[in-house]
């Protein structure tokens, strides 16, 4: 699971780096919002293929009349079998201990010792705080996301509810009793919030900014937002997970704000009118869980040019991020997974050494507590 979780924090690291310099500039919104959704997907996804693909390691025995027993590789005791002098010392306390194993014949091929290592040290003290942190980390986040739902169903419940056909659809416009933003959100059913103080704006202005929160809704920003929040639970400490978070929310705008220019026919005067519902803070658009004012942002993105988007090339870039991926996967994961093999194995030979009080021990003897620790 370990060696999981850490493959995915690599792949997110990488996804992110090619996007910021080799995808953003180059593709339009949509495009950019649909990569980063798939380094995301890609970064869960393409792991779990591994993972579950994962060949059985074998511990090599030389005790060939047990096959059966052939379990984890013996290249991750390479850091606990004595050599040289060492190695010696042990053999001798090992054959004149009446209980150092039950082996008819102790070799020194199986010989293990346990010497105290300050990187495994780090390790394990690592290991400990990322779980408790990871544990802490999903509980907190669970239920800010439901009180995130809980808070927009208790709008609905609160509000007066006004059902609208726009441009063939229909869309339950929500009156609530406080002031708040206009933004908008789908649950079972799609939802703008809306204030009476809308009715000054022209009609232009005021197509304009539906049409900039029906964007969010048709693509399914919230339920967007809601999954990108699932994820943060396995990724609370990525802190590239929190720049693609952010980025994700910057484009999720820039997508909305382009349709609105679309149909208000003038990028200046769309500009003007974010300025102006600035101006009045509770009318000033923001879609359900958004962070913090980008109106900067946005009015920059409004009067550039926008790039223009090409099918093709985001199939072949995303198809060669997921190829990348799987390389990287390939490759990456049996070695994450050896070098946490052998951390399991460090932990075992200490505990066994806190309660025997010795610091040579058998492999063969062992190979049932070896097993249960790196496949636990």
């Amino acid at each position: 699971m370990l060696s999981y979780i850490l493959l995915t924090y690599l792949l997110c690291c990488i996804g992110w780096i090619l996007y910021k310099f080799l995808i953003r500039k180059k593709l339009s919104s949509k495009s950019q919002r649909f990569a980063l959704l798939s380094i995301l997907l890609f970064s869960f996804a393409i792991p779990l293929f591994f993972v579950q693909n994962a060949s059985p390691i074998a511990l090599v025995s030389n005790d060939h009349s047990t096959p059966d027993t052939y379990i984890l590789e013996e290249s991750i005791f390479v850091d606990f079998c004595p050599i040289g002098e060492v190695l010696e010392a042990c053999y001798q306390q090992a054959i004149t201990s009446d209980e150092f194993c039950e082996c008819d014949n102790i070799s020194k091929d199986n010989l293990l010792v346990y010497q105290d290592q300050a990187f495994y040290n780090f390790l394990s003290w690592q290991e400990s705080a990322f779980w408790k942190i990871m544990a802490g980390g999903a509980v907190v986040l669970f239920l800010l996301i439901v009180l995130n739902i809980g808070y927009l169903i208790n709008l609905i419940r609160s509000s007066r509810v006004e059902k609208r056909n726009i441009e063939g659809k229909a869309f339950n416009i929500l009156y609530p009793n406080k002031e708040l933003s206009v933004a908008s959100f789908k649950l079972l059913k799609p939802y703008i919030i809306w204030q009476k103080e809308m009715d000054g704006l022209s009609e232009s202005e005021t197509d304009a900014i539906l049409s900039h929160e029906i964007t969010h809704i048709t693509q399914g920003d919230t339920w967007v937002k809601l999954m990108v929040s699932l994820m943060q639970i396995l990724w609370f400490i990525n802190p590239f997970y929190y720049f693609i978070k952010k980025e994700l929310n910057h484009l999720s705008e820039y997508i909305a704000d382009e349709v609105a220019v679309t149909k208000m026919g003038n990028a200046k005067e769309y500009a003007s009118l974010l300025l102006k519902m600035k101006t009045n803070q509770k009318l000033a658009m923001a879609h359900a869980f958004s962070e913090k004012s980008i109106l900067k942002d946005r009015i920059k993105h409004i009067l550039a040019k926008q790039k223009k988007g090409n099918p093709m090339v985001n199939l072949l870039g995303i198809s060669l991020i997921a190829l990348l991926f799987c390389g990287i996967s390939q490759t990456a994961y049996p070695l994450l997974d050896q070098q946490i093999d052998k951390l399991k194995i460090y932990q075992t030979l200490g505990e066994e050494s806190v309660k025997t009080g010795r610091t040579t021990f058998c492999k063969k003897c062992m190979q049932k507590e070896l097993e249960e620790a790196c496949f636990e």
